[in-house]
């Protein structure tokens, strides 16, 4: 029966349990689903926010109104305003189109660097800022006592009076930038080094632009730089670098115009409605951003900001337990972490850092339908594609017309947080119950198998290799009380009857020639008294028939008790040592006096070989061979003994040319009835010659196989007896 290559048990119920995978994989689709309708209600939500900022900015055209002013009281420390100009400014040198912002400009006196400042050094610095259009434009008043321009072929732009401007948006590197002058009229303006000692590539910078005028006490700068370098985000420094010493050309003195804070923050440029900042300040939410534009789509205002911190709670290898707890917070340290490279993969991470578009690049479709009346809502990706950025619209109406547009924008950041939380959590427990349920599962399994292999191993050590039982009962799992138990059970039963049933076919043919004798007695008796009644009978070839009938139904009876009565005869032999070869030696010269037709050869590979045998049983063992080789030998071939030693065996090999073994007899072969065609069809052959060759080997610890020549036709009978060990006394079995 050909055997199907299958999975063990053990296998097949892990390969179950990994069905528990399909929790978290549910789960994980449901929370994926959730994120969509946590999205949705985000959009809703920023959606009422926009329409009420609206609300609020309804029908109030004073508060879009440019020439609102600044109330310095609502400065914060580390914010600077660019007040509106009345003018766009011409960098000129003539200071009359700055109006009455040039009359507003602060002063600002130098403060103490490495270097200290001369007694004598005279430096002053008036300075405002204002805004136009697409411009935020500076103003540098210096009073200073010796004006030192930059010398030709001079490489470094810190050898002269100049000025130093640091741009710095969120997340990214300060831009520093040197405005210097070899003569008056266009500055210079260079990217400068950290060191502010040597432009970074050389090229002045054409976005900004500044002109330097000198005056009887000094010296006038006017700056402009391009609204699309300062982002609400963006925060700026600027400083007067006072160089008066022509030879040594040191800084004498540095005159800051800008706020200058305890953690070296740069300013906060502020160009937006504070009316309109005020207002929405109270509205201001984290990861929320609100813009307000006016009809010309430029910036009244914006409040609020997309990037919140991210506090992610971190386990820290343990180092300070003891015990138990050691190896708890260890499992727990170690399990977090692969948990968390796991998720790194599967759940999409919220960026905590977020670089997003400058003012003056809004354009949004949404903005544009706000401005033509439309309320809408869409969905961008951030300018560093780290985060999906949720935007809300809604116009600001003036009675029937628009006043400007409300813009409100969230990152999905929030809610990506939420998922990864609950992702979190679901994975975590779910491969906690995961990791809990396979391991029992592959200890149930193990003990499973375990329990079947040893009921297996004790099934077939109950019948050994002859078919014969040696133990009716199982002792493996014959108390359990599950169903391998009651498999134990019905197999004990079942080795039980069998047993049964083998006693009373062993004990058959004796019940059968017991049976048989007696009839077979009387009709033996009755022949020989017809004879003495009348002689003539005696030779009647009927007469005959019937003795020689006689004869053979006594043969049979014969074989069939032989195997019985050997059995029983064997148990009370006693064994002798001798030496095989001899032993062979003289039956061989009995078989070819008594078959002189028959040709043998004897082959002998060592002597002597002492077995300790019986060496009658041996020798009814070698003529029941003997007789089947003659039986089935080819004419004019020779029989071969041949003998050698195996190890702790003595091996005898009885080879007759002839017919083959048919497929499979030669297991089937001395098993008892079971016999083969012979030539002679006069001889009586029950099958049982083979059998007691087989009990006779098994008697002596030895074995008896049958098998077909490999180089031509005819079968080789190899019986093999122990070699008799005078050290030990005992006999080495073949296993």
């Amino acid at each position: 029966m050909k055997i199907r290559t299958g999975f063990s048990i053990r296998t097949k119920l892990l390969l179950v349990g990994m069905l528990l995978l399909l929790i978290p994989w549910m789960s994980y689709q449901y929370v994926r689903e959730m994120k969509t309708y946590l999205l949705t209600g985000q959009e809703q939500a920023l959606s009422l926010t926009s329409r009420a900022v609206a609300t609020v900015l309804h029908d109030r055209p004073e508060l879009f109104n440019e020439e609102s002013q600044i109330d310095p009281s609502n400065l914060d420390d580390n914010e600077i305003y660019a007040a509106p100009l009345p003018n766009y400014i011409n960098l000129n040198g003539d200071l009359s189109d700055w109006g009455e912002a040039a009359k507003q400009a602060e002063q600002f006196l130098p403060t103490p660097g490495e270097q200290p400042i001369a007694s004598d050094n005279v430096i002053e610095v008036k300075h405002t800022l204002g805004y136009r259009g697409n411009f935020i434009y500076a103003l540098f008043e210096v009073l200073d006592d010796h004006v030192l321009l930059r010398p030709k072929k001079f490489l470094r732009v810190d050898a002269a009076d100049h000025i130093r401007l640091t741009l710095q948006d969120p997340g990214s590197s300060p831009k520093r930038y040197t405005l210097i002058a070899r003569e008056p009229g266009r500055m210079s303006i260079y990217l400068m080094d950290q060191a502010w000692q040597y432009p970074i590539s050389g090229e002045p910078n054409y976005d900004l632009a500044a002109e330097l005028s000198l005056t009887d006490d000094g010296y006038n700068v006017e700056l402009r730089i391009p609204r699309f370098m300062l982002s609400s985000d963006t925060r700026i420094s600027m400083m007067v670098v006072d160089v008066d010493d022509p030879e040594s050309r040191t800084i004498a003195a540095t005159v800051p115009t800008t706020p200058q804070s305890e953690n070296d923050e740069l300013s906060k440029l502020l160009v937006e409605s504070p009316r309109i900042t005020k207002i929405l300040k109270g509205l201001d939410r984290a990861e929320t951003r609100i813009w307000v534009f006016n009809k010309d789509k430029r910036v009244r205002t914006v409040v609020g900001n997309l990037v919140t911190e991210v506090n992610d709670p971190e386990i820290d290898k343990p180092s300070n337990e003891t015990g138990l707890d050691y190896v708890w917070q260890m499992v727990r340290y170690y399990y977090s972490s692969a948990l968390q490279t796991i998720f790194t993969y599967i759940i999409e991470q919220p960026s905590s850092e977020l670089a997003d578009r400058s003012i003056e690049e809004r354009n949004d479709k949404i903005l544009q339908d706000a401005l033509s009346g439309s309320i809408s809502s869409d969905r961008r990706p951030s300018l560093d594609k780290q985060s999906t950025i949720l935007m809300s619209a809604h116009p600001i109406f003036l009675g029937d017309g628009i006043l400007g547009a409300v813009v409100v924008e969230q990152s999905t950041n929030q809610v990506l947080r939420q998922q990864r939380e609950t992702l979190e959590n679901v994975i975590s427990v779910t491969l906690l119950v995961l990791i809990t349920v396979a391991t029992a599962l592959l200890i149930f399994a193990s003990r499973l198998t375990v329990r079947i292999r040893r009921l297996r191993n004790a099934t077939e050590t109950a019948i050994d290799r002859d078919g014969r039982i040696v133990h009716q009962r199982l002792n493996a799992e014959a108390k359990s009380g599950d169903e391998i138990g009651d498999l134990s059970r019905s197999v004990s039963n079942m080795l039980g009857r069998l047993s049964q049933y083998t006693s009373y076919l062993r004990g058959l043919p004796d019940t059968l020639a017991h049976e048989v004798s007696n009839p077979l007695n009387v009709v033996n008796s009755s022949l020989h008294n017809l004879s003495e009644e009348i002689p003539e009978s005696a030779n009647s070839k009927y007469m005959e028939r019937a003795k020689n009938g006689l004869n053979r139904i006594g043969m049979i009876l014969r074989n069939l008790t032989e195997a019985a009565n050997l059995e029983q005869a064997m148990q009370s032999e006693t064994r002798e040592t001798v030496d095989l070869i001899e032993l062979i030696e003289n039956y061989v010269d009995g078989y070819s006096f008594s078959n002189p037709e028959q040709r043998f050869e004897v082959l002998i590979h060592s002597r002597p070989i002492m077995v300790e045998i019986a060496p009658d049983y041996i020798a009814q063992a070698l003529d029941k061979l003997v007789d089947n080789a003659i039986d089935f030998a080819a004419p004019d071939t020779a029989i071969v003994f041949k003998l050698r030693r195996l190890d702790n065996f003595a091996q005898i090999d009885i080879i007759n040319q002839g017919s083959r073994l048919p497929e499979g007899m030669a297991e089937r072969i001395f098993e008892p009835l079971v016999s083969l065609g012979r030539k002679d069809a006069q001889k009586i052959s029950l099958g049982m010659g083979l059998y007691i060759v087989k009990l006779i080997a098994s008697f002596h610890g030895g074995d008896v196989i049958a098998r077909n020549l490999l180089s031509s036709d005819g079968v080789i009978f190899s019986l093999s007896l122990p070699i008799h060990d005078p050290q030990s006394q005992s006999y080495a079995y073949q296993n």
